[in-house]
């Protein structure tokens, strides 16, 4: 849920209560701007993470919501040099890249800032609006106090990052394979990487719907290096007309496991081609299918399977890595209510008690390698 600026100001004015005016405009300014005015290439960002990771203290930290969907993320010696800080690096250069504020936006943050029972905040505020808000540094005494390393981020970047740090593994994991291959002369001639035994890492993301499953598969696109292929279970739905009568009262009773377990996981398993229509639910009867989707598994360094379903019985031995993602049931309720719109009562009616019936009768998220609760990832 999104979390009220001044709600995160108070929040942090609590946690460190030596703030100064400046401190206060920092936080303004990097709620709606982010790190844009940091803007470094991708190599000089990561030695600098690096660099602060020698200063930064032992032990970790949460992030801090900092509003707008931000946050600020604390380097600390606990951070692995080898996966979770290039992540983090790439995190923070994706951030930069997608955050665009106003200057209205701040003006209006900087109007509510003014307000709080801060000495000499509404006049430092504004002398800085009337010099064109330029960037500021923390206070002396803050940064003797508080000695910060962090780097402001997107706060389900943060949320993600210990069920990206095995997606990321798998992906390096493939790469160095794949460079062992090729030093030692085995992909000469033509020879591919599947005919000597390299094959796709397979990976599923399952869990509640409104969960985020979708959302983390978009982020591991934008930050697992290598090639990926995101397959959907939305394209696996079984026809209305080859669903038995008693469909709703079978765990996945309205998912075609069978051709997905054919079309996907099979033909990963042994170094095939992959070839697979789309199912199309709103088409009609006779053409519910879309175009085919292709893909060789020499141009994959990762598969990842989404939505729920994916992780059934049936399926589950073919992954190399299983995700679950929940969030409460009061959060969940919102953002469906959010997407679903007037559709809600009915989708939750049926869909969401047929998906916890799955949950129950499956032991899902027991069966899982990692789950990840996604309640306070969008603040």
């Amino acid at each position: 849920m999104r979390a009220d600026f001044l709600d995160a100001v108070r929040a942090h004015w609590a946690r460190y209560p030596l703030m100064e005016p400046q401190d206060f405009a920092k936080l303004a300014c990097q709620s709606e701007f982010g790190p844009a005015h940091m803007a470094e290439s991708p190599d000089r960002v990561l030695a600098a993470l690096l660099a602060e990771r020698k200063e930064a203290g032992p032990d970790p930290l949460p992030p801090e919501p900092i509003g707008n969907g931000l946050c600020r993320f604390h380097i600390t010696q606990s951070l692995s040099t080898l996966s979770e800080l290039p992540l983090i690096g790439r995190m923070f250069t994706q951030t930069m890249a997608s955050t665009e504020g106003t200057p209205s936006g701040l003006s209006e943050k900087l109007d509510r800032l003014a307000a709080l029972p801060v000495p000499g905040l509404p006049d430092y505020l504004e002398n800085w609006r009337r010099e064109g808000c330029p960037p500021v540094r923390h206070s002396e005494a803050f940064r003797k106090a508080y000695r910060p390393h962090y780097r402001v981020i997107r706060q389900d970047f943060a949320g993600y990052l210990p069920a990206l740090v095995p997606i990321d593994r798998l992906s390096r994991e493939h790469y160095a394979a794949w460079l062992r291959l090729s030093h030692s002369g085995a992909l000469e001639n033509g020879a591919s990487p599947r005919e000597k035994g390299l094959r796709p890492y397979l990976a599923a993301v399952d869990g509640r719907c409104g969960s985020g499953k979708t959302g983390f598969s978009g982020i591991v696109e934008q930050l697992i290096p290598g090639l990926k292929h995101i397959a959907h279970m939305d394209d696996f739905y079984l026809p209305w007309e080859k669903r038995p009568p008693d469909w709703m009262n079978t765990p996945a009773g309205n998912m075609d496991l069978e051709r997905l377990r054919r079309e996907i996981l099979l033909p990963v398993r042994s170094g095939k081609p992959l070839t697979y229509p789309p199912f199309l639910p709103d088409a009609p009867v006779l053409d519910e299918y879309g175009e085919e989707i292709e893909m060789d598994p020499d141009d994959a360094a990762l598969i990842l399977v989404e939505g729920t379903y994916s992780q059934h019985p049936s399926l589950a031995r073919y992954y190399d890595y299983k995700i679950f993602l929940t969030c409460d049931r009061e959060e969940q309720t919102r953002r469906l209510q959010k997407r679903e719109g007037d559709y809600f009562p009915a989708f939750d009616r049926v869909w969401r008690t047929l998906e916890e019936r799955y949950f129950s009768a499956c032991g899902t998220r027991a069966a899982a390698d990692l789950t990840v609760d996604t309640t306070d990832f969008f603040g």
